[in-house]
């Protein structure tokens, strides 16, 4: 009786463990599915190339910039920001005469070059780089500002690390970043240095400041106040972003700078101190349906022209108000963004080859962007 008990009680267990691997409890993961990554092997690579990025800004030069701000006859935006920052900056100075920021960046090359936000050194007067070497050892560097670019809010610093090894981290390609990816930031969130969270893209082509330039990467690891500046890591422990805000008091949402709108710029930064996009003066929309109804038009999906600037690069190529653009330097442009998007990455003076479809003719244009001017605004 006692045999036939325990008979009875093994081939239950046998059950049970093998009604748990098939559910994928046990052994690899079923249907081809990746396992989670080794955050704490990314981590070990990469987190030292992460900088601590600290501003410092004197009371009297940082009050100039606060009345030339609000004295601004052709602001961007209300004035009402402006108004305020000034009125509670201007008796700081019986607090502080030196306003200290922190934000985060990484170190891409041996050289010494430093990615951060640009609104993390924006008005700064001093700039440090604390960094923690190959040999551990804790160091800081003032840092040069090489370049900006406000329609993105990246900047570009150097420091000199002489002869001190430095670990640095590899841009990646964000193109190949998809939804459900998993993501690592790493970043000096109020002054915890070195902090680390992980999470997935949570969605892709964020515009949440309705700039035509912007194209971000939504995340759900958890970023804060200082994570500014910070890198997005992909499994590989490449940088595929840089963390630029969050939504609070969301903990969960977040947006980052893909490397696509930073990389191609970086060399442009460097030696002219801002990105030199192209311009042809065009406004384009995407064709609905309802939109192909209204117009008329002979396709229900593309992009449209609805207006082309006087005196423009689009309209001495020939672009006209109604075209039906169909490629862009030889690349199929399916949407607004992605044709807006091409014309951006085109270095200015360099020709460009526009398909455009006008009533039942393709015409080949050959279109050449001029440089893309940033809106007169005093920073």
């Amino acid at each position: 009786m006692r045999s036939r008990t325990e008979g009875r009680g093994l081939r239950l267990c046998l059950l049970l463990v093998a009604g748990l691997a098939s559910l994928g409890w046990a052994g690899e993961p079923q249907g081809g599915g990746a396992s989670l990554p080794d955050v704490r092997a990314v981590v070990r690579q990469r987190q030292k190339a992460v900088v601590r990025v600290e501003t410092f800004e004197s009371y009297l030069p940082g009050l100039v910039r606060r009345a030339a701000r609000l004295a601004n006859p052709f602001p961007l935006r209300s004035n009402v920001g402006d108004a305020a920052s000034f009125a509670f900056y201007l008796p700081s100075a019986v607090f502080y005469s030196m306003r200290k920021h922190l934000g985060s960046g990484v170190l891409i090359d041996p050289e010494g070059h430093v990615l951060t936000n640009h609104h993390v050194v924006k008005g700064a007067d001093r700039v440090t780089v604390r960094l923690t070497d190959a040999k551990d050892v804790k160091r800081s560097f003032p840092a040069k500002v090489l370049g900006v670019d406000p329609h993105t809010d990246v900047a570009l610093l150097k420091i000199d690390p002489g002869r001190f090894p430095v670990v640095t981290a590899p841009l990646g390609d964000s193109d190949q970043v998809a939804l459900g990816d998993w993501v690592i930031a790493i970043g000096n969130p109020f002054h915890l240095t070195g902090t680390v969270t992980a999470g997935v893209v949570s969605g892709l082509h964020r515009q949440p400041r309705q700039n035509l330039i912007e194209d971000f990467i939504q995340i759900d690891a958890a970023v804060n106040f200082g994570n500014s500046g910070g890198p997005i890591l992909n499994t590989r422990g490449e940088v595929v972003g840089l963390v630029d805000l969050g939504l609070f008091p969301a903990n969960n949402i977040g947006f980052a700078i893909p490397t696509g709108l930073i990389t191609p710029y970086i060399e442009d930064m460097r030696k002219h101190g801002r990105p030199r996009r192209g311009y042809l003066g065009v406004s384009l929309q995407d064709i609905t349906a309802e939109v192909a109804k209204s117009r008329k038009l002979p396709v229900e999906a593309g992009v449209l022209v609805t207006g082309v600037a006087s005196v423009s690069p689009g309209g001495r190529a020939g672009i006209r108000k109604g075209d039906i653009i169909e490629s862009v330097g030889g690349k199929k442009a399916p949407t607004a963004r992605d044709a807006q998007a091409l014309i951006l990455r085109t270095p200015p003076g360099t020709e460009l080859a526009i398909s455009v479809r006008r009533g039942d003719k393709t015409l080949d244009l050959k279109a050449t962007p001029a440089l893309r001017r940033t809106p007169f605004r005093i920073y």
